[in-house]
């Protein structure tokens, strides 16, 4: 794929892509390698967080740290996706659409792996429906980037002002 010649993030690429050739190897590895490829992304996004948001505002700080932790979250569920054991909590969360089952994240592991890629269960039919607008791969690289970037400032600027609004601040 195009993707692994990206300079810095390749190297996560190729590791992702690396999983459907074999997809039990994201189970043999322990939790904390699977996060490893993500480590970077943590550490490209931290400061740039850090240098669009105010730091001593506390919703800022807070929906900064749960939407990093989510990405830590997300890696559990995709790991969990190819368990067919697994915790009864992770099963749970399963069962309820908040982690993508291993059933469903089976049909992505079929070529031409554009189906049920979410990791979140309940994002799938908001990205596929997304997908009948334009399946051009730069553009959604490109919304991508910009949503991983950018997404928390609206975060942020929505919740103080409806905190403003409903004079809880």
């Amino acid at each position: 794929p195009s993707n692994i010649s990206i300079p810095v993030l390749g190297q996560p690429c190729l590791e992702f892509q690396w999983h459907h050739a074999i997809p039990y190897d994201i189970v043999q590895k322990d939790f904390v390698d699977v996060c490893g490829d993500l480590n970077l992304a943590v550490m490209i996004l931290t400061p740039i967080y850090c240098a669009m948001l105010d730091l001593n505002n506390g919703v800022a700080m807070v929906i900064g740290g749960l939407k990093l932790w989510m990405a830590y979250f997300g890696q559990f569920s995709h790991k969990s996706a190819h368990v067919t054991y697994g915790s009864t909590w992770a099963k749970w969360l399963q069962n309820h659409g908040l982690m993508i089952s291993t059933k469903e994240h089976k049909a992505h592991h079929k070529p031409p792996h554009d189906l049920d890629f979410c990791l979140i269960g309940v994002c799938n039919p908001i990205i596929d429906a997304l997908r009948t607008l334009t399946t051009n791969n730069r553009i959604w690289v490109s919304l991508f980037c910009i949503w991983s970037v950018f997404d928390l400032v609206g975060y942020v600027k929505v919740v103080d002002a409806l905190a403003h609004f409903f004079q809880i601040v």
